[in-house]
């Protein structure tokens, strides 16, 4: 029985692959294979949304990929054969926008609003701990109105407050 499952687990998983990765019978030989599965990953299928060329299993990624690797054996570099597709598809056909132009911005605003979300992060919470600063604040101004009132507060006060004693509390109010 281990004799069995020595042979056959093995094969298993290897079967479960589809044609395209598992042999290259369509491809020309003489290619660099690392290489041309790079320039799989780079590449986005025309019809399939979300999926490079090296995912997708649709009969245009098929051609595709076999044009990729008809390049790669007639010396093509990868500069060369991306640009072939650019060519033909547009800069859409590329995983990455490159780093030009319009593009430029792609690549540029996600980091310049980070920068500036943590900038403003490290702002607010800096003055929410930072010792404070500047003059004391100035006796309030009161109302000219409440002067009456005041006097008669302090007035009620005073005797109780002589000599640093505490103030009593008047328990016979309200019985």
């Amino acid at each position: 029985m281990a004799l069995v499952t020595a042979v056959v687990l093995p094969a298993g998983p290897a079967s479960a692959q589809s044609p395209d990765t598992q042999t290259n019978a369509d491809a020309p030989p003489g290619y660099d294979v690392e290489e041309a599965q790079r320039i799989d990953r780079m590449l986005m299928c025309p019809v399939c949304p979300g999926q490079t060329i090296d995912q997708a299993r649709v009969e245009i990624s098929r051609q595709m990929r076999r044009v990729v690797r008809e390049m790669l054996t007639e010396g093509a570099s990868r500069e060369q054969i991306l640009q072939f597709f650019v060519d033909r598809y547009g800069t859409g056909v590329l995983a990455a926008p490159p780093k030009s132009g319009v593009n430029l911005v792609v690549w540029i605003v996600p980091v310049a609003g980070g920068l500036a979300a943590l900038g403003a992060a490290l702002l607010v919470i800096r003055s929410m701990t930072g010792p404070r600063s500047g003059e004391p604040a100035e006796d309030l101004a009161f109302e000219d109105g409440l002067d009456p009132y005041l006097d008669v507060i302090d007035r009620d006060l005073a005797p109780d407050l002589v000599n640093d004693a505490r103030p009593e509390v008047r328990r016979d109010r309200g019985s």
